[in-house]
Formats: structure tokens, C-alpha cells, sequence
């Protein structure tokens, strides 16, 4: 796919969810990459202080991505206070973890709203805008749960399906405009996403942490492949699987005990995060 090219000293970089965990490590390497890194969070103050932490210029901003007006208004403050967004780093996510029929319906919808609307509106706002420009690129973290199924966490693979499949079908109507989208699709990663979860020792030892996650996705920025994968690897294990009959895949998840997400979860180890989604879900109902 044709693209053009993106010059990283002064570009302008927006990370969603930038505040902390993958996008915080993604603003750190934008920034070293010599960008004006913007850091939106729905956490002002975190925004903030994780902007002065990346420090080289990096601003922090309150942003609801749920929200197209406010997503407008934000996209028009940037542009009018910076400079035109070349980068957008769609990373604001949120992993409710447990059994489906305990899960509330404010919570299932934030999910979605959070993790593949979010990616529409971001879409709709700056797309026209970079299309104009004849040039930008959006990196939209999904996961690898975009391609599998996994019991304990059905909301969160739905949304992941959806942001995967949105980012591929809009990549291929931007040919030939200079725009272009790169889905970064990472395993487990060392953020509060997996806190409380019960994973022995070994499986501990294949958590990656945030900076793998941050190094894949900025590398599309030069390339501008479809997908990548976090570790390298993760993608054609994905497209595996599919081949794999369903007997086969359900015992060897019972060999490996790996419905853990179903529970136990430890819920005080999870409190701090379990919070922010529902704080995110009241928003949503």
C-alpha cells in the first residue's frame, strides 16, 4: 500500500489513553523519536503527570474517546494549539474479567464504547483531516484476544473482534490517499489489564512488557503494515489456531488451565482497575 511518509522530529503524535501501561510507553518512544507527543486520558491528572514525566515538549489532555463532541473539541484544541495530528495512537482500552452472566450491561457496553467505538469516532474526527493533508497514520492497539475466543472474558474478545475487523475494512478504503492504519495486536501484557488474575509462575514468564508493545507499534510508522503482532510471532500463531477442531483446542486449555480469567480473580488485587471500568460503565448507562 502507497503511504507517505511521515518525518517523526515534530511530528504530532496523539496516544489515547497515553496515561500509563502500553500508551505511556508508546508516548516515551514517540517523544525520544523527536515528536510533540500528546497524552489524552480520561484521567486529567494522570494525563498530565504522565506528560510531564515523558517531558520533550509531551502535553497531557482530559478526553473521553466515547464521546464524538468532546472528541472533536480536544482534536480542534490540538490542531489549533500544535499543529495538524500526523500520528493517532488509538490505545484507550479497558479488560472487565469474569464469568458473562455476572457481568453487568453497563459494563459490556463500556467495553465496547471504550475499545472499538472509540476507534470509529477517532476514525470519522481525523481521517477527513489527514485524507486532506494526503498524509497521517493511525496505530490502533487491539489484541490478540481480536482473533481468538476465551470464556471470562467474551466482552472484551467482542470489542477486540470488532476494532480488528474495523481497522482492517477501513485501511482498504483509504488506498491511495496517503492515509493509512497499522492494527498492533499484542499477547498478555505486564499492565493492570492482568492484575488479580491467577497465573502460575511460568505463565508469568509470558507477559511481555509495555515497552515490546510500544516498539511494534512505532515501527509501523516506517512500514505501514496491516497487522503486527507482540512478541513477533503472535499473528501467525493466531491464524493457526483456526485450524485447530475444537476438541483439540478445548482440551488442551483444560491441560493448561487456562480459563482462569472465568475465576477465581482476585477482586482486591484487581480493585484499582475494576474501579475505572465502572466508573467508565456509569458513563455508559
Amino acid at each position: 500500500m502507497k503511504f507517505t511518509e511521515i518525518q517523526m522530529d515534530g511530528a504530532v503524535a496523539l496516544v489515547t489513553g497515553g496515561a500509563r501501561g502500553i500508551g505511556l510507553a508508546i508516548a516515551h518512544r514517540l517523544a525520544g523519536m523527536g515528536a510533540r507527543v500528546v497524552i489524552a486520558d480520561l484521567d486529567e491528572a494522570a494525563a498530565t503527570d504522565a506528560a510531564r514525566e515523558v517531558g520533550s515538549g509531551a502535553r497531557g489532555f482530559v478526553l473521553d474517546v466515547t464521546e464524538f463532541d468532546e472528541y472533536l473539541r480536544v482534536v480542534d484544541e490540538i490542531e489549533d494549539s500544535i499543529g495538524p495530528i500526523d500520528i493517532v495512537v488509538n490505545n484507550a482500552g479497558i479488560m472487565p474479567v469474569g464469568p458473562l452472566l455476572e457481568e453487568s450491561r453497563g459494563v459490556a457496553e463500556a467495553t465496547m464504547r471504550v475499545n472499538f467505538w472509540s476507534h470509529y469516532i477517532s476514525f470519522q474526527v481525523l481521517a477527513p483531516r489527514m485524507i486532506g493533508r494526503g498524509r497521517g497514520h493511525f496505530i490502533n492497539v487491539t489484541s490478540a484476544a481480536g482473533a481468538i475466543h476465551s470464556p471470562g472474558l467474551a466482552s472484551y474478545v467482542a470489542s477486540k473482534h470488532a476494532a480488528t475487523g474495523f481497522a482492517r475494512s477501513a485501511r482498504e478504503e483509504l488506498a491511495g490517499t496517503g492515509v493509512t492504519i497499522s492494527t498492533v495486536m499484542p499477547s498478555a501484557v505486564r499492565t493492570q489489564l492482568v492484575d488479580g488474575i491467577p497465573f502460575t509462575w511460568w505463565e508469568k514468564l509470558g507477559i511481555i512488557p509495555p515497552g515490546w508493545v510500544a516498539r511494534d507499534a512505532v515501527r509501523t510508522v516506517r512500514n505501514r503494515p496491516a497487522v503486527v503482532g507482540s512478541p513477533r510471532g503472535t499473528v501467525l500463531a493466531l491464524r493457526l489456531q483456526h485450524l485447530v477442531p475444537e476438541w483439540l483446542w478445548l482440551l488442551g486449555r483444560r491441560v493448561v488451565n487456562a480459563d482462569r480469567t472465568v475465576g477465581p480473580v482476585d477482586r482486591r488485587a484487581r480493585s484499582e482497575y475494576d474501579g475505572r471500568i465502572n466508573r467508565q460503565a456509569g458513563a455508559a448507562l
